[in-house]
């Protein structure tokens, strides 16, 4: 009897294996054929190209392609690679695998196994006869990585802010996103705007980008992403919420059908609206993950909203009721000039970006404003805006 539930069982795991690969083949073909991807292509006046909205605003998401040299993701993956090796061995640890004191305690999302949900912090510390976690998210990275900092005010990067929020456009969150190869968790298929819907579970932003909207999600590709350890989108799901009068987001089990992978190399960029439906399954393959994830809003969409934020915290797990006032946004808008400072020092010859955006506080980098962003219970993170 062992035996044959044991050729069953292998059974089974081929058939998920060649159903899979059908599925995730089908996928990748599918998400080139959107047509949003390329360059980032910017008019005389330095607007994004009117096509690129075109099709960011009919799929829920665009990949820009060769955004970041690969001196600089270089750069990215030697201090995330730093920090990896110096995460802690628990949820409440202080030192790391090697007994040296954690720089950054708190500030990690830990996995003890792949069906754990990677943003589920909750749980309390575990034995010390596991195996060590694994770090599925990194929060806060722009007051642990100077290159982070810097990539955060790349020239096109906030170009491409600029050209879907608008020139005064805002922060809301950043975080390094890391799926390690064979052992990576899923995340689970969700839409992470909660505010900006009418009373039908239908978008507040018109099919043309204006109205209200939640932002969109920025991700800078630091390692190859594709259908296996990449994440996955439904395009032109921005439009409907599936959590309207009681609705659920389907397990991430599920295969669904039109779903296609964010695909991305090195240096590659991908925006994806908050209001699509996305998520990633678990990585099963050779090939990590790393994304750092830079998150946009625009303004008129933040100040004044009342809603639940769930991004102002050391790691995701908490939530609290919140207005946004102007003062507020001003204090978290001040990360932008911070970093463009930053980015100019490092790069002296580069065009920097011309950000329009109001703030509070110096836009001077230097160690006091250093200091000022990570002093503890004053973090700039304090003012992260979910929407």
């Amino acid at each position: 009897m062992l035996v044959e539930r044991e050729a069953a069982m292998q059974i089974k795991i081929e058939e998920d294996s060649r159903d899979w690969l059908s599925y995730s083949k089908a996928g990748s073909k599918r998400a080139l054929e959107l047509g949003n991807r390329g360059p980032v292509k910017l008019d005389e006046a330095g607007n994004l190209d009117a096509s690129i909205i075109e099709a960011y605003q009919r799929t829920g998401f665009y990949v820009f392609t060769d955004v970041l040299d690969l001196d600089e993701v270089g750069e990215l993956m030697f201090e995330f690679d730093a920090l990896l090796e110096n995460a802690p061995t628990s949820r409440k640890g202080l030192y790391d695998k090697h007994g040296a004191l954690v720089k950054f305690p708190g500030y990690y999302s830990l996995s003890f196994s792949r069906e754990e949900n990677p943003f589920d912090q909750t749980k309390t510390d575990e034995t010390a006869n596991q195996k060590l976690p694994t770090v599925g998210l990194l929060s806060h990275p722009l007051m642990m990585m100077d290159s982070a900092l810097r990539a955060y005010a790349h020239p096109k990067i906030l170009s491409i802010a600029a050209g879907i929020n608008g020139s005064d456009f805002v922060p809301f969150h950043e975080g390094i996103f890391h799926k390690a190869a064979g052992e990576g968790p899923a995340t689970p298929w969700h839409q992470d705007g909660r505010t900006h819907w009418d009373d039908q579970g239908c978008s507040l932003e018109n099919e043309d980008g204006t109205g209200k909207t939640h932002g969109f999600n920025l991700s800078v590709a630091c390692t190859e992403c594709d259908s296996n350890n990449g994440l996955w989108v439904l395009p032109g799901s921005h439009r409907n919420w599936l959590l309207h009068q009681g609705g659920e987001f389907p397990a991430i089990s599920t295969q669904i059908k039109g779903a296609v992978p964010v695909m991305m190399q090195p240096g590659d960029c991908a925006i994806v609206n908050r209001s699509s439906l996305h998520g990633s399954f678990p990585n099963h393959s050779t090939q990590r993950r790393i994304t750092i994830l830079f998150g946009f809003h625009k303004r008129d969409s933040a100040i004044g909203a009342t809603t639940i934020n769930v991004h102002a915290f050391k790691v995701p797990g908490k939530t609290k009721e919140i207005t946004y006032t102007d003062d507020y946004v001003l204090k978290r808008s001040r990360m932008i000039p911070l970093a463009i400072n930053a980015r100019a020092q490092k790069y002296p010859k580069e065009v920097g970006f011309n950000y329009q955006g109001s703030y509070l506080g110096t836009a001077k980098w230097n160690d006091v404003s250093r200091a000022e962003i990570a002093k503890e219970d004053q973090e700039y993170w304090q003012e992260d805006i979910t929407l």
